[in-house]
């Protein structure tokens, strides 16, 4: 399944479930969270390799998978969860 940088913006926005993906024979996942009184956070995870960010801009724009960016690699990433 094939979707834009837009797309996958909005559907981790709508924090519904664990987006999830592969690149490069290895699996990512962005898993939104939402605490009241806290507000959202995203744990950004790429293989053995896991961060947590507080922002969509955050999400779509840290260098987490392979040193690029959900933004960079949106066309070419193989979607698993959505």
């Amino acid at each position: 399944m094939k979707k834009t940088k837009n797309e996958i913006r909005s559907r981790i926005q709508d924090c519904v479930t664990l987006f999830g993906f592969e690149y490069n024979g290895k699996d990512g996942c962005v898993d939104p969270y939402y605490e009241p009184g806290e507000g959202y956070s995203y744990l950004l995870g790429f293989g053995e390799e896991e961060q947590m960010v507080y922002d969509m801009d955050s999400v779509m724009n840290t260098p987490f998978i392979d040193g690029h960016t959900l933004a960079e690699l949106a066309d070419v990433i193989e979607i698993t969860e959505w």
